[in-house]
């Protein structure tokens, strides 16, 4: 009977030695997992943060290209208006000065034969 009860004290020992380490296990691992839990928070700020911050600069960058876009309407415009202008001078004063170089080709001074 002595040697049924050293044994099932023996074996109660080793279940309690396995308890504790699976206690200081899951101590650790519950370390372990506050730190992730805190890095995770981290990488959620920094994500969040990036987040608008992309956003922001997005934004920009269409502003930007909006600018330069209505900058360069604005130059194409002004020069296709000076074109324009330069052309229709240039018909102006090209119908009206054969007329008058005509003119005074055929028009002689009064006195001359």
């Amino acid at each position: 009977m002595d040697s049924k009860l050293a044994a099932a004290q023996r074996e109660a020992e080793e279940v309690k030695d396995i308890m504790l380490e699976n206690l200081n296990k899951a101590d650790e691992r519950k370390d372990k997992l506050g730190d992730l839990e805190l890095r995770s928070a981290k990488l959620l700020d920094k994500a969040q943060s990036f987040h608008k911050t992309s956003k922001k600069v997005k934004q920009k960058k269409r502003k930007d290209y909006l600018k330069s876009k209505a900058g360069l309407i604005a130059v194409v415009t002004v020069l296709a208006l000076v074109i324009i202008i330069v052309v229709v001078v240039m018909l102006v004063s090209s119908s009206s000065d054969p007329s008058v170089h005509s003119a005074a080709v055929t028009s002689k001074p009064p006195g001359q034969p």
